[in-house]
């Protein structure tokens, strides 16, 4: 892995690995929101496109830097924490950010773009949201200067997130006091944030995701097409149905797809290529940069974030957590079923290098994206 992202900005993966969902403190989300499955928020009809789009190129960018290393990240924090930071930019650097994040100004204006992610942590953040996640954001900040209240009220408001005074004059304090905020704000599932500081940082940018896949047992049928991430880009050619409405697929773009429901409104999709073919099946997707690179610079105008002088992002880091349930014991209970009622199907083992998507079927966004290259268990 190389060790900046667009700059300082780094990029921490692994199985065990994401930027932000952002709130004050690490929530933890559970609960039900089927019953406000079609309320799409205020003016967020691109919204989710955008998002889908920004995943696939990340997904490509981060496979090519990654090399056999396993990747999970979150595309919907990723482009939470530019835009959240754009509450605190002007000039180019401001446009910068929505150039590179795809969002079209003119579809969407700029306040809309932050309710609608201010609209989907409040969904998640409701006490009978179903899917089990844990997020959160933090800004820390150099205790020498002075947070400008416009902005701290906004990011609080809009993002749930919070600044934190911090003395970056010693780096090993510092990050001492990120690394313990980060673990205790995460319940425990995030530790060893940042391993390294640069030796001017002013400001850094701590975001942490985790999500935890419990399978769904309701006996159902499931559509005879598979759309991932909103686009119908895998062709079914051949489907096997279990009870659980899961399915194998055999897709045109040499890959089988695993299509796995978890409680309510969460879907994986688990694509294996065909041995060679994870490169081909990568280039269908965008080859997009984001190209957002003034924030981290000298150039960088973030003269609204703080009350003194202007700063730049030294650190920005990302770090999420990907824990899927074993489901060998509960199929236990349905396999006579299966084999009385389901068709006899190929063994496919993810013996090598997969992709995985995982979506909220309800708010139809990626919260998760990544390449599994090693998997063997951790």
């Amino acid at each position: 892995m190389p060790p900046s992202f667009f700059h300082n900005f780094l990029l921490l993966a692994g199985l065990c690995c994401l930027l932000p969902g952002s709130q004050t403190e690490g929530h933890q989300m559970t609960g039900n929101s089927g019953h406000d499955k079609n309320k799409k928020g205020p003016q967020c009809q691109n919204f989710a496109i955008t998002i889908t789009n920004i995943s696939l190129s990340l997904l490509q960018k981060a496979v090519h830097w990654s090399g056999h290393t396993n990747i999970v990240f979150s595309p919907v924090s990723i482009s939470a924490a530019f835009t959240m930071l754009s509450l605190g930019t002007k000039g180019n650097t401001h446009k910068q950010i929505f150039n590179g994040l795809r969002f079209n100004l003119l579809k969407m204006p700029e306040m809309g773009i932050h309710r609608c992610f201010q609209h989907l942590l409040q969904k998640c953040l409701q006490p009978n949201y179903q899917i089990q996640m844990i997020t959160g954001s933090s800004l820390f900040i150099d205790n020498r200067l002075e947070v400008a209240d416009k902005f701290k009220k906004m990011i609080t408001e809009l993002y749930h997130s919070e600044t934190i005074p911090t003395n970056f004059r010693d780096i090993q304090e510092a990050k001492t006091q990120i690394n313990k905020h980060t673990l205790k704000r995460s319940y425990g599932y995030i530790s060893e944030v940042v391993e390294d500081l640069p030796i001017d940082t002013a400001l850094a940018l701590v975001n942490y995701f985790s999500f935890e896949g419990k399978v769904g047992l309701t006996l159902r049928r499931v559509t005879t097409e598979v759309r991932t991430l909103g686009f119908k880009f895998f062709s079914t050619t051949k489907e096997w149905t279990d009870g659980q409405g899961s399915k194998q697929v055999r897709a045109h773009l040499f890959s089988w797809v695993l299509m796995q429901h978890y409680v309510e409104n969460s879907i994986a999709f688990f694509i294996l290529p065909d041995p060679e073919k994870m490169q081909q099946l990568l280039g269908a997707y965008s080859k997009l940069t984001l190209g957002i690179t003034q924030i981290f610079s000298n150039n960088a105008d973030l003269s609204k974030v703080t009350k003194d002088a202007p700063v730049k992002v030294s650190k920005a880091v990302h770090k999420a957590v990907l824990a899927i349930e074993d489901t060998d014991r509960k199929n236990a209970q349905f396999s006579n079923v299966f084999k009385i009622t389901s068709p006899k199907v190929p063994t496919v083992k993810f013996n090598r290098p997969f992709l995985v998507i995982i979506k909220d079927k309800a708010l139809d966004l990626p919260f998760i994206v990544g390449k599994i290259g090693d998997p063997k268990p951790q």
